[in-house]
């Protein structure tokens, strides 16, 4: 359900100040809502940190990182074939937490073209 190949210049910050290096799907840092564009984190990757991964819910580096869940509700173009419909949940990692705060449960936006509403708000968890 990717748009393209992985970027592999993502950068997450940590509710903490940490930036890691990730490699996520290219329409997540595009993704739009609340009238905010989910924008990879600012500055530097903090020296000694490993990359992190954003499909598990928990990494090897003991950090799952913030995201929303929205629920799609506008039509899906055909092109994107790969997604079920109207009500499909997809979850979108937030790389700053900054924007992670101004997104609203209930707030609209858009998901590659495709209307959507935020379900749903996960915060990070360090293990």
């Amino acid at each position: 359900m990717s748009a393209g190949k992985f970027d592999r210049d993502g950068r997450y910050q940590s509710d903490v100040g940490n930036v890691y290096r990730c490699r996520p799907q290219p329409e997540t840092s595009k993704a739009r809502l609340n009238n905010r564009t989910n924008l990879y984190a600012l500055g530097s990757v903090t020296p000694g940190l490993g990359s992190l991964k954003l499909v598990s819910p928990v990494t090897a580096l003991g950090l799952s990182p913030r995201a929303v869940i929205v629920r799609l509700t506008g039509s899906i173009p055909a092109s994107r074939g790969d997604y079920e419909g109207v009500g499909t949940l997809l979850r979108i990692v937030v790389f700053r937490l900054a924007v992670y705060d101004l997104y609203q449960v209930g707030g609209t936006g858009n998901y590659l073209g495709i209307s959507c509403v935020i379900d749903r708000k996960q915060p990070e968890v360090l293990r």
